[in-house]
């Protein structure tokens, strides 16, 4: 087995994630990740702005492929090397798994637009390996590298997203070309950033027996966990059309800032609970409490504000589809809050490494929002889907909530102690 395998299953049964952010990388991830969500943040309102409902549908088809392949990838290889502490030398050889992952499935998405007849699609497929490179050189940097380097990339790839997306918003292109000038931008950033941190851009993959079914495992348990999310948005516009997807999109871009404060604060969350992992279980419940009504209170008045937006506002950052997303707007908004106890509860198995739990709960929940979100889709429209989505977000919230609750009380060190305590 490799030291590479070795050390990923160290990390997981005792995660050192808190002690790496609280060596002076967590203020340059927070920069890194506010700058990419600014970024995608213009890319989404120029592009729902310009298109029609069904153009909006096809462009967050495609843009979900992309979240979907760069989170694979990064589950089956990047993972390994940041488990694993190798300099960014020592993570050349993981580089060709990752163009290898994002070549075959650019090919098929790329196949698939042909098909189909989407631009956004085609666009994608194509720029997958540059785009897929340009994230793992960027979780390098921020896990073992210099963090300074993934902001300046961000910040040169954000600066592209504006000069593509200013043309578009003058009228002087379509909202395709704009997204062709993001992917594009991205994809010349990763090859670019690569070649000149020395790492291999070719496909191969460099890697034994062990290690190899080691990635397809982590492989599948992304897209059964996380990435179901965007395999159930794929589904939505197979069963319901486009046009449901474009809706639900136009009400996320809106929603865009709510988003972005609740990323932000999740990725604070495993270094404040780790500062209680040895107090008793009232301590740590109230402090996963105290934390979610932190988060809640930042979250929610921005989010009541963007439910509550006149319509001129509204009009004049989405144009003809803010009529569509208004109504979606209150459900959306109500999921994004939901969103907050489940990461609070997510955060606390991870710093209790609790692996196994999370896998399970996160594969039931997996497992049901594709069926859930379809038939809320296929029989009630983009009204029925946003239903959907909510009703997953609470049933998230309360399993990994309940999860990290009975975790806590079988953990319990003031219970341990009086256990022990002689009579």
């Amino acid at each position: 087995m490799t030291t590479a395998v070795r050390a990923r299953h160290r990390a997981q049964r005792n995660p050192s994630l808190a002690a790496r952010l609280a060596n002076g990388r967590a203020p340059q991830a927070l920069l890194v990740g506010g700058v990419s969500s600014a970024g995608n943040f213009l890319l989404a309102l120029t592009v729902t702005r310009l298109e029609t409902v069904d153009g909006v549908g096809r462009f967050a088809v495609a843009f979900s492929y992309y979240v979907l392949v760069s989170g694979l990838a990064r589950a089956m290889v990047t993972d390994s090397v940041l488990a694993s502490g190798a300099d960014a030398a020592a993570s050349a050889g993981a580089s060709r798994r990752v163009v290898s992952v994002a070549v075959l499935a650019g090919i098929g998405v790329a196949t698939c637009g042909l098909l189909t007849g989407s631009g956004y699609l085609l666009v994608v497929g194509v720029a997958l390996p540059g785009l897929v490179l340009y994230d793992f050189t960027k979780a390098i940097s921020l896990g073992v590298g210099r963090p300074r380097l993934a902001a300046v990339q961000e910040t040169c790839w954000a600066v592209a997203t504006v000069v593509a997306a200013v043309p578009g918003l003058l009228g002087l292109v379509s909202p395709l070309v704009v997204f062709a000038g993001w992917a594009a931008g991205g994809a010349l950033f990763g090859l670019v950033v690569a070649r000149r941190r020395g790492h291999r851009v070719t496909p191969g993959w460099p890697a034994d027996r062990t290690e190899s079914r080691l990635a397809a495992g982590f492989g599948v348990q992304f897209l059964v966990t996380t990435g179901s999310a965007q395999l159930a948005l794929t589904a939505v516009a197979g069963l319901a059309g486009t046009a449901v997807v474009g809706a639900l999109s136009a009400g996320r871009t809106i929603l865009g800032p709510v988003n972005l404060v609740v990323a932000t604060a999740s990725t604070l969350l495993l270094p404040y609970l780790a500062r209680t992992r040895a107090a008793t279980r009232a301590v740590r419940t109230r402090a996963a409490i105290r934390l979610t009504g932190l988060v809640a209170a930042g979250a929610a008045p921005l989010a009541l504000a963007v439910a509550l937006l006149p319509d001129r506002v509204g009009g004049a950052l989405l144009g003809a589809n803010w009529a569509v997303a208004r109504v979606l707007l209150p459900a959306l908004a109500v999921e994004s809050l939901l969103a907050i106890p489940a990461a609070v509860g997510y955060a606390g198995l991870r710093i209790e490494g609790a692996s196994g739990r999370a896998v399970l709960a996160g594969g039931l929940l997996g497992v049901l929002r594709v069926p859930v979100v379809v038939a809320g889709a296929v029989f009630l429209g983009a009204a029925g889907a946003a239903g959907a989505l909510v009703a997953m977000a609470l049933l998230s919230a309360v399993v990994w909530g309940r999860s990290y609750h009975l975790l806590l009380r079988r953990h319990d060190p003031g219970r341990t102690t009086l256990a022990a305590r002689p009579a």
